[in-house]
Order: C-alpha cells, then structure tokens, then sequence
C-alpha cells in the first residue's frame, strides 16, 4: 500500500489536502502577523446581532489566526485515536469535505477583525449576515451529507442508542441530517430578519432552534431503540 492510501485509510482525509490545509493554515497565521503593526491598539473581537459589540487588543487578531491550524491538527488526530477510526475511510469524502470547509470558514472568520478596522466590513448590522448565512450553509452541507456517516465515537449524532445499534445509527443520522438542514436554513432567516429583529429575539429563536433539533434527534433515536427492544421480546 502507497502513502497515499495509508494516509487515506488513517483519516479518511488525502495526504495532499492535509498538506494544502496546513500551509494555508501557515500562511493565515504569517499574514496576520505582517499586519498587527498597522493595526490599531483595539480591534473589533466580538460581533453581535447589531454588530461589533466587543473590543480586544490588537494582538488578538493573530491569536484568532492561530485557530484554524489548531482545530485543523484536532481533525488529524480524532480518527486515529477514535475507536471506530475505520469509520471516516469508509464515510466516503464526508470527512474530507468537511474538514476543507471547517477550515477555509475559520481561516475566513478570523479575518474579521482586520477588515473591520480597514472598513471593508461594516461595523454595524452585515457581519451578522455573513457569519450567520456561512454557518447556516455549513449546517445545510453536513445535514446533506450526515446520513453517509459510519458508526464512530467522534463524527456524527452520537446518542447512546445510536452507538449500540447499526441500524439505530443509521436511520438516527439520516433524520438528524433533515434536521440539520432545517437548522441551517432557519440559521440563514435569522441572520437576514438580526436587521430588523432585535438581538434577544433572534438568539432566542436560534436557542430554540438549536436546542430543538438537538431534542428531538435524542428522542426520535431513543424512540427507535425502544421500538427495536419491544420487537425482540
């Protein structure tokens, strides 16, 4: 077996995307430290429903370019240490896909200090939008490609039910993809109604919406298990 392959079957991830993500991840880190000289002592660290609702020091900025490659050097260490690590080869490119966009998303997030300051985002009201529409669609991909998953301790829905039982697993991920999508899309509303919503109201709907499809993935795959138990008597 080449490298190639080993490095596919150990993370489900080529050995040339991890190369090509790490010296991404360099680079971000590298550009955010040319510029923190011109940067002023305080920069926009936190935005909120109306906008930039926190401030930090300028050091910051680099701090947040640091990220990407810490949670990128997470994702090559999960598979190889997660019990059913066989389960992210066998996921077809989910793992890869998700890995490449997770990544490109936080080398992108942790721009908006910099652009804020140089007043190519706006401080107030479009960032939210952004950010919001950008998670939503994350949601809306991974919930398109969440019933693909194999059984794993790491990736996925993981309810106990689910992990005790294939079939469990499989028809838990399919319906929690489908509630994914529905959490992307409402992600994607309410970044667009933050403008003319107030930010207590648009958390709150998020919480609910969150902490709802969360729920009823629980209860739906504590559902089945209890339907498979009754069957086996």
């Amino acid at each position: 077996m080449n490298n190639e392959n080993k490095g596919i079957h150990a993370t489900g991830v080529s050995p040339r995307v991890w190369i090509a993500l790490v010296a991404l991840c360099v680079a971000n880190i590298v550009a955010h430290l040319m510029v923190m000289p011109s940067l002023p002592a305080q920069i926009p660290t936190h935005w909120g429903a109306n906008g930039v609702d926190g401030w930090g020091p300028s050091w910051m900025a680099s701090a947040h370019g640091v990220l990407p490659l810490v949670l990128l050097a997470m994702f090559y260490v999960v598979p190889r240490i997660d019990p059913k690590g066989e389960a992210y080869r066998t996921s077809g490119k989910f793992y890869q896909g998700f890995v490449i966009a997770f990544t490109l998303f936080m080398c992108a997030i942790s721009w908006l200090g910099e652009l804020t300051v140089w007043g190519v985002v706006p401080a107030v009201g479009s960032v939210n939008v952004l950010i919001s529409g950008a998670v939503g669609l994350l949601f809306i991909g991974v919930g398109n490609y969440l019933p693909r998953v194999k059984q794993n301790y790491t990736l996925g829905i993981k309810t106990p039910w689910a992990l005790a039982d294939p079939e469990n697993w499989r028809r838990t991920q399919r319906f929690g993809g489908a509630c994914f999508m529905v959490l992307g899309v409402g992600l994607i509303v309410m970044g667009v109604a933050g403008s003319v919503l107030s930010s207590e109201v648009v958390a709150a709907v998020i919480a609910v919406l969150a902490f709802g499809s969360v729920g009823v993935v629980y209860v739906y795959s504590y559902l089945l298990w209890r339907k498979s138990q009754r069957a086996a008597r």
